[in-house]
């Protein structure tokens, strides 16, 4: 049996920390014992879950929250897809981009996503750069979520599925 299709690689710099930490540390990947992450999806990232609506000035469109950080090649990477996008879907749409590149933005960026609803959703994914995630406003719940994606179809597919569930 081939174990490196069973064992998952640890990063060496979070295998120290768990190592050299006072307390017990929860490696990436991994849970607690005993303990069940709220939404977390295969990728790692944790999926918008509140069951509430975002702010009023959200609502009527598709929210498109993308976590970005000017250090992160994916981000770089998928930057025009997106732009084209915003282009693309100008008032069908509404972007919002939460910049976590360094403590001053993110202070920012958890500002804005207070003020929006969002809080929870930063919180949950602030270190999940390039992820890209498609919000239902009047629900509060995510229909779909990228990472690291340039496929602007499936981006617009999701729009449009998030689109008709907005339809009364």
């Amino acid at each position: 049996m081939d174990l490196s299709a069973v064992v998952m690689p640890i990063p060496l710099t979070a295998l120290l920390l768990a190592l050299t930490a006072p307390q017990p540390v929860v490696l990436p990947g991994f849970t607690e014992a005993g303990t069940r992450p709220a939404a977390v999806a295969a990728g790692g990232w944790v999926a918008q879950t509140q069951a509430a609506p975002l702010a009023p000035s959200l609502q009527g469109k598709p929210v498109v929250v993308d976590i970005y950080a000017s250090w992160c090649g994916a981000c770089r990477t998928i930057a025009p897809t997106l732009r084209s996008l915003e282009q693309e879907q100008a008032g069908k749409a509404t972007f919002v981009t939460f910049d976590v590149s360094d403590a001053g933005k993110l202070k920012a960026s958890r500002a804005r996503a207070a003020t929006l609803g969002l809080g929870a959703f930063l919180e949950a994914n602030r270190s999940q750069t390039s992820l890209v995630a498609v919000i239902n406003p009047a629900t509060g719940a995510t229909v779909q979520t990228f990472r690291a994606s340039t496929d602007e179809r499936a981006y617009s597919s999701a729009i449009r599925k998030t689109q008709a569930q907005l339809k009364p």
